[in-house]
């Protein structure tokens, strides 16, 4: 008989929780598995990607905080086997729902970013830290994206590590493969194409690329600089700098984009200029593309991925010089002819069958 998983998500924006998420949908077996996506509002580019044999349920509701009574409802009469949640509100959210509920599904919690940085940077507010522990501490599972937030969310939130799985992102490689056959280089392929992606946020650093690309420039007008994402509070701070920085003709804004593998493809670079990070997936998806890849110390996780010197270079975060010059030394980097074993397992639900 085959469980029931509820994913409990907000939205299906264009995030990097919310491209890991469709990737696990899409590749659990729905033989195994009788899947619902169980949304706060039914809205988001990732919604296309859902396939047509998970079922879709729309709570209606503008903010997840006021999703509490409507999702215990659902829980009570669909009774669940399984729950997932990737982001901090939904977690709360699901753990105050599910209180005086006799009949708990099996939880399992994704952590989306580093407990250190959030918690030492005063990011988190006390009233969200005591509820997020608390949701840690009622789930079966929380699943940290690398060997150092589990360390993290042991020393940080107080967990038992034996709750805690290391759970890398699961790419959807023949999507991406699809995805880039046939395609047509969307670049001036006279010039040298760097890209980077990911929401226009504080925490992605493109105030500090774009200052770093300032250097490149003068040094090689054949650059040129593609940043792919949506505004997510800092496109007409970024828009700013980049003309003041006389980068006009160098930066293009690309906003979201329903593939940007074809980008990543034809580009010669890729580069992560974050402050903060859980796991990247654009690092990882330009790793299966074989691209070099320039990135900062936001994890320390990344010296696992990028080889420094090898098939990239690692820089300190928020440090211009060094990552302008990471950028025009490029060519130094050895051609990547290897395949790279990153995709994350899911052999996970699987094993959380044999525990509900």
């Amino acid at each position: 008989m085959k469980k029931k998983i509820v994913f409990f998500m907000a939205n299906l924006h264009g995030g990097g929780a919310e491209r890991v998420t469709t990737n696990i949908i899409r590749q659990l077996d729905p033989d195994l598995f009788d899947i619902t996506l169980l949304m706060v509002k039914k809205e988001g580019e990732f919604l296309k990607d859902i396939p047509s044999y998970v079922k879709i349920t729309d709570l209606q509701v503008k903010k997840t905080i006021l999703s509490i009574f409507k999702l215990r409802d659902f829980i009570k009469q669909y009774e669940p086997d399984i729950v997932y949640s990737t982001m901090f509100h939904t977690s709360i959210a699901l753990t105050l729902a599910l209180l005086g509920i006799k009949k708990k599904p099996y939880t399992v919690l994704r952590n989306p970013t580093s407990p250190k940085l959030l918690i030492t940077e005063d990011n988190l507010p006390f009233l969200w830290r005591i509820l997020l522990e608390l949701s840690y501490r009622k789930a079966n599972k929380i699943l940290a994206q690398t060997p150092e937030m589990k360390e993290e969310i042991i020393e940080y939130h107080h967990i038992n590590k034996d709750k805690i799985e290391v759970f890398l992102n699961p790419l959807d490689t023949k999507n991406i493969d699809q995805k880039i056959k046939n395609k047509n280089n969307p670049f001036n392929a006279a010039k040298i194409n760097v890209v980077a992606a990911g929401r226009l946020t504080e925490a992605k650093a493109f105030d500090t690329l774009l200052y770093a690309f300032q250097k490149v420039v003068q040094k090689d007008n054949r650059f040129m600089l593609h940043i792919i994402g949506k505004d997510d509070g800092e496109e007409k701070n970024l828009l700013k700098l980049r003309d003041e920085l006389g980068l006009s003709e160098y930066v293009s804004f690309l906003g979201f984009q329903e593939n940007p593998y074809r980008f990543f493809y034809f580009s010669q670079l890729y580069v992560l200029s974050s402050r903060r990070e859980g796991l990247p997936n654009t690092v990882l998806e330009n790793l299966y593309l074989k691209k070099p890849i320039i990135a900062t110390e936001c994890i320390p996780f990344m010296n696992k991925l990028i080889h420094d010197g090898k098939n990239g270079y690692i820089v300190s975060v928020d440090d211009i010089t060094s990552l302008s010059n990471a950028i025009l030394n490029y060519k130094d980097l050895l051609p990547i002819s290897e395949e790279v074993s990153i995709a994350g397992t899911l052999t996970l639900f699987n094993d959380v069958l044999e525990d509900v």
